[in-house]
């Protein structure tokens, strides 16, 4: 009997060391009221902002097997713990972990060095590009959260949401609603730190979410950013992921001004078209030969519908549609409707 009294006792314990983080999670919330237009200036005012913590992100955004866009896929459609430590815009450091290890990227005086743990190799990242293909750090609530609030459109719509405990932080919040019909995306989440702005979770329309579990508004210890390679280390050089060299872009086609009523972007990377404004803005990319074939047979692969010169496959809230009208592909991407695609790749053709 005494046996039992003492499982009892320790199963009694358990359940409360269980609950205590469920009732701290409950408890009310108290954070000082802060109009949503004003949350959002202070939000995208946040970049120079110190802090380190753990984050976890959270996507099911599953992209067809578009060669070359392995890690990318990745990315957004499963999960991914990171650990962050950032002094400021230009110096941090942040450490993606998985079950055997972990690959870190170093940024500080200009420089950019990864760290692969599995490889024992050391790469440093030469130059800057207008535009490249995303990668973990992208993803930290405030990167993604200013990324996304950034470039407003008309009819855009901004609303309070109730305050919420993120990473022992009384965060408040924002809900951005695109008001373009032809976007996909019905919403974004943000919570934010009260005290400095500074993202701490973001929801992207329940597609695509990111938020720390724990977090310290504090600057790292400066040694922490620091490259420190063994003797025994590799070491090599390679250039930014140009999203240009990943899809084997040809950067000598002539898009439109515009598609489907949107105007193209100024200054956007050669051979790539950006359309439109906020969050309905998507991306076309003229593909040739075999890789554009290959991208095809991937969209058509990945359960793709068929449409005039092509497929179209969405998931969650991304849309792409790959259209051949000739011997050229057009990849066709964004958070927007397939109506919408499909009116700019007739217009392609």
């Amino acid at each position: 009997m005494g046996e039992v009294k003492r499982w009892v006792i320790v199963g009694a314990v358990v359940a409360v060391l269980v609950a205590v983080p469920i009732v701290r999670a409950n408890l009310p919330v108290h954070a000082p009221r802060i109009d949503p237009a004003a949350l959002r200036t202070k939000i995208l005012a946040s970049a120079g902002v110190p802090y380190q913590g753990y984050a976890d992100t959270q996507g099911s955004v599953i992209l067809p097997a578009i060669p070359q866009l392995g890690e990318v896929t990745q990315l957004f459609g499963g999960g991914t713990s990171m650990r962050v430590w950032r002094a400021g815009a230009g110096t941090w450091r942040v450490a993606v972990l998985d079950p055997v290890g972990e690959r870190d990227i170093y940024r500080g005086g200009g420089n950019t060095y990864t760290w692969d743990f599995g490889r024992n190799l050391w790469t440093q990242v030469v130059g800057e590009l207008p535009a490249r293909l995303p990668r973990a750090p992208d993803l930290l609530p405030p990167d993604l959260a200013r990324r996304l609030l950034a470039d407003a459109a008309p009819g855009d719509g901004l609303t309070a949401l109730p305050p919420r405990r993120v990473a022992g932080i009384a965060a408040v919040g924002l809900r951005f609603t695109p008001g373009d019909p032809d976007t996909t995306i019905q919403r974004l989440d943000v919570w934010a730190d009260p005290a400095t702005g500074l993202p701490l979770q973001v929801d992207l329309g329940g597609a695509f979410a990111s938020r720390f579990l724990e977090f310290s508004p504090s600057a790292p210890d400066p040694h922490v950013l620091i490259p420190d390679a063994a003797a025994s280390s590799g070491f090599t050089t390679t250039t930014q992921n140009d999203v240009t060299a990943a899809l084997n872009i040809v950067t000598n086609t002539q898009l439109p001004t515009s598609l489907a009523g949107r105007a193209r972007l100024r200054g956007a990377v050669s051979g790539l078209g950006v359309y439109g404004t906020g969050l309905s803005r998507f991306v076309v990319a003229p593909v040739p030969g075999r890789v554009g074939q290959r991208t095809l047979d991937a969209v058509r692969n990945a359960g793709g519908t068929a449409v005039p010169g092509g497929f179209v496959v969405q998931s969650a809230v991304l849309t792409v549609l790959v259209v051949r009208p000739a011997r050229r592909t057009y990849i066709l991407a964004g958070f927007v409707s397939p109506e919408l695609l499909g009116r700019a790749a007739s217009e392609l053709r």
